[in-house]
């Protein structure tokens, strides 16, 4: 339970709300990605090891992108991103149990998702995203279902339906 005595969310609904999530922003990030840094002869377009000025521009967009939709959509007064809103959970301040700020939740989301902004650099990709899988399942080990993320931003995750 929260403060407020609300049930906490499972880690479950968590994950389920942040693929979600995810998919709609890589639909949406693929299309941007490739339409700036397009695919010839064979190579595999954004994630090639050949960087230049247009991987740097795509990854730029791209993280405003991802980092505007759950900086704005959890720090909303909902506090709850599509995949949250599917799923029935929102963010919530620790200690109040009110809403939080865009700032917390983009503070949020980048210590869960460092990949949010480091995605598209070879070999970085790959570190952020076991990071990630990691932060990701710390609530199954916490008493109070926070994640590394939740205790950063000082916020949880509670049930709304």
């Amino acid at each position: 339970m929260d403060v407020q005595g609300r049930p906490l969310a499972e880690w479950w609904q968590r994950l389920v709300a942040i693929l979600i999530d995810l998919v709609i922003l890589a639909v949406v990030s693929g299309f941007i990605r490739y339409g700036i840094v397009p695919r010839r002869n064979g190579s595999n377009g954004f994630f090639s090891t050949n960087l230049d000025g247009r991987h740097v521009i795509a990854g730029l967009v791209t993280f405003v992108i991802e980092m505007g939709y759950f900086a704005l959509l959890n720090g909303s007064e909902k506090g709850q991103t599509v995949g949250m809103m599917a799923l029935g959970i929102t963010v919530r301040d620790e200690s109040t149990g009110g809403r939080i700020d865009p700032q917390r939740a983009g503070i949020r989301i980048f210590i869960l998702y460092p990949g949010i902004l480091i995605g598209w650099i070879p070999v970085l990709a790959q570190i952020s995203g076991l990071y990630t899988i990691v932060v990701a399942l710390s609530p199954l080990w916490d008493k109070k279902r926070e994640g590394w993320h939740d205790k950063v931003a000082k916020t949880t995750v509670i049930k709304v339906r």
